[in-house]
């Protein structure tokens, strides 16, 4: 009977690490056994200003970093459950920092003024689900607005919960003005806004829209529906409360902002100037100008009193996520957008200061070792390249590439020389029925050098997949407009063959590490195999619903995963002989919800590697081929893990995740870990 050792390597990541002024030794803190260094710091949330304007608090996919203004030091507040931050909040006092995961729904509060080691307290609560955090003026109470509807009140010195009230249905946009214990509700279908009475539990009236029927007829005709009992875009998807409380800021589908007076509780202007989807809006501590941030990359500056646009701030690459004004500095704004950076503006001069904080990346689609193994490279889903340094932890310049909003495809040669994609960029706008996302692929697959981005040449068609040999000669390349796969000359660029395929949402390319075959593979049942050199199609074992495909390293086996005769998700293993494919042996993982999305043979070919994905994480299962007996797995991500990649050595082990980041691996630990020498 198989038996089965279970191990879960949990990362407890309580460290400061990868700035480019920290020391190698401050990389490996806290890190567990078997871990070596972690790269990246996620995709930026959120953020605040401490009430001093010293420093400045980004909660990104993996935890919090804490970055002084006057300098740009950072440092990392890592969570216990290693969660993605969503929710931030300063105590007026400055000492405590509160902070809200979306993934585990708990909230933590830090003291600022230790070493941010532990946190002082946890909330563990499923119905706080917070959306926003507010301390009290009294620095001893906290409040929390939730999505679904609910409002929280805490004790700061015992962790107690005083209250809990329901104030709306689930689903409404909400904000707090704590000096009048009052929550802004914001309807997300119908567009209404009210106030609630957090001490009362009494809710106001409706704001009043202004009338205007000739837009209001023009715009029901746009939007669809009857123009009778049609005012104009209905919907809000942001809310904004200033901080003298006299104005609330409401951004609506259609790409539109309406400010409202909260005394007289009438809408005073309406606000037309975003293309696309507006994200995130903020007032200036005099509550004078309100920024907002858009999917077009955009941030406006608009005169609050006069209703007019002041300026157009440009320089972002990708949209805009959050926003903040410092509170001591008032033509000060920062800004953090999912091109990974964290940008400083003077919204005096409307100039851009300066690029505060990279290296905040997006999901992480590709990672390559260079050849003696001292550098890591990765490419992430909006086109980011960043390389750093194995051995200091220090990131080193990133590579002259596009930048695009995404890729419909992407890959890095395995000595992370070369870097092939093609981008697409997407328009986002608002709808009655919601958020509409149109991406449109460029039409060339571009070729670029790394470190330096110098582009190498162009192949002209969109590509869905990618896959370039590890000798770098030849680039594969599924052409969805074509419905082909092609085989181009990377020196050249002379196409050298192809074969049609059916088009599907998961094709996928891969080389044999001789670049003698090429496989490709999805779930219609396509599986094919060609020998290179005799451009040749090899027949196969006709099994259905492959969904992942690997190469052992001595390239005699191929690993598929597929359903067998019982309808039961295997593993199989096929030896490639002179006269054909030729099954050797299957292996029956035990029953997982989820699926299997990478398969990756261990360096000396011992050790198998199965990369399951189930709900919004994945871990790493390792499988002793021999005895065909799991070892056990690996967990570390706050997101699921995109790519697996061995160092040239075959010491390391690299994953790269959706939640933005790069984790090392010792490789020879693990083995040890799991009781394999």
């Amino acid at each position: 009977m198989k038996t089965n050792t279970f191990f879960s390597i949990t990362i407890l990541l309580i460290v400061t690490m990868f700035s480019s002024s920290f020391a190698q030794e401050d990389t490996k803190v806290g890190l567990p056994e078997g871990a070596i260094a972690l790269f990246g710091k996620g995709g930026i949330n959120t953020m605040q200003f401490s009430p001093d304007g010293t420093q400045l608090a980004v909660g990104t996919s993996i935890g919090v970093w804490i970055y002084d203004v006057q300098d740009g030091k950072e440092k990392s507040l890592y969570p216990r459950h290693f969660d993605e931050i969503r929710t931030l909040a300063f105590s007026p006092d400055n000492k405590i920092l509160a902070v809200y995961g979306g993934q585990k729904d708990t909230i933590q509060l830090w003291d600022m003024s230790n070493d941010l080691n532990e946190p002082i307290m946890t909330f563990p609560d499923k119905s706080a689900r917070g959306t926003e955090l507010v301390f009290g003026q009294d620095n001893n109470k906290l409040f929390g607005v939730s999505k679904l509807g609910f409002f929280a009140e805490w004790d700061i010195e015992t962790g107690n919960r005083l209250a809990t009230q329901y104030y709306a249905k689930r689903g409404l946009v909400a904000a707090f003005i704590p000096k009048e214990q009052t929550l802004a509700c914001g309807d997300t279908e119908k567009g209404e806004i009210r106030l609630w009475d957090t001490a009362t539990g009494s809710l106001g009236e409706v704001f009043k829209e202004k009338q205007n029927p000739n837009v209001s007829n023009t715009l029901s005709r746009i939007l669809g529906g009857n123009q009778n009992n049609r005012k104009g875009p209905v919907g809000i998807e942001t809310l904004a409360i200033s901080p003298d409380s006299k104005t609330i800021a409401s951004s609506h589908i259609g790409n539109i902002i309406k400010v409202w007076d909260v005394t007289t509780k009438e809408q005073r202007f309406s606000l037309k100037g975003h293309k696309e989807a507006i994200y995130t809006l903020t007032f200036s501590p005099d509550s004078k100008i309100l920024a907002s941030g858009s999917a077009d990359n955009n941030i406006m500056l608009w005169d609050v009193n006069k209703g007019q646009l002041i300026t157009t701030l440009s320089g972002h690459k990708n949209s805009i996520e959050t926003l903040a004004f410092s509170p001591t500095e008032t033509t000060l704004l920062a800004s953090g957008s999912t091109d990974g950076t964290v940008r400083f503006w003077n919204t005096k001069t409307g100039k851009e200061r300066s690029i505060f904080a990279t290296g905040h990346t997006a999901s992480i689609e590709a990672i390559a070792f260079s050849r003696n193994d001292t550098i890591i490279c990765s490419a992430a889903s909006n086109g980011t390249v960043q390389i750093w340094d194995i051995q200091t932890g220090k990131k080193l310049p990133s590579p002259s590439v596009p930048h695009y909003d995404s890729n419909s495809a992407l890959t890095l040669s395995q000595d992370a020389t070369l870097l092939v994609c093609n981008g697409q960029d997407t328009n986002v706008r608002s709808r009655v029925d919601g958020i509409s996302m149109h991406t449109r692929s460029h039409r060339e697959t571009r070729l670029f050098s790394l470190p330096t981005g110098d582009e190498l040449k162009s192949f002209p068609h969109p590509s869905e997949d990618l896959a370039l040999s590890p000798d770098n000669n030849i680039l594969a390349a599924v052409n969805p407009r074509q419905q082909v796969v092609q085989l181009w000359d990377v020196n050249s660029g002379d196409k050298l063959f192809g074969f049609g395929i059916e088009l599907t949402l998961q094709e996928k390319l891969i080389f044999s590490h001789d670049t003698q075959y090429m496989a490709f593979y999805n779930y219609h049942d396509q599986t094919q195999l060609w020998h290179i050199t005799t451009q040749e199609k090899v027949d196969i074992p006709n099994v259905k619903e492959m969904g992942v495909l690997a190469f052992s390293p001595d390239n005699t086996t191929i690993a598929v995963e597929h359903p067998n005769v019982d309808e039961m998700r295997v593993i199989s293993l096929w030896n490639i002989t002179p006269t054909g494919i030729k099954k050797h042996k299957e292996i029956i993982p035990e029953f997982r919800y989820g699926y299997t999305s990478k398969l990756l043979f261990s360096p000396d070919g011992e050790t198998l590697l199965q990369l399951h994905k189930s709900a919004w994480r994945s871990h790493i299962i390792l499988w002793d081929i021999d005895t065909d007996t799991e070892l056990g797995s690996v967990f570390g991500h706050t997101k699921k893990i995109e790519t697996l990649v061995f160092s040239h050595d075959g010491k390391t082990l690299a994953s790269g995740s959706k939640d933005g980041t790069i984790l090392l691996w010792n490789w020879e630990k693990l083995m040890k870990k799991v009781g394999k020498q």
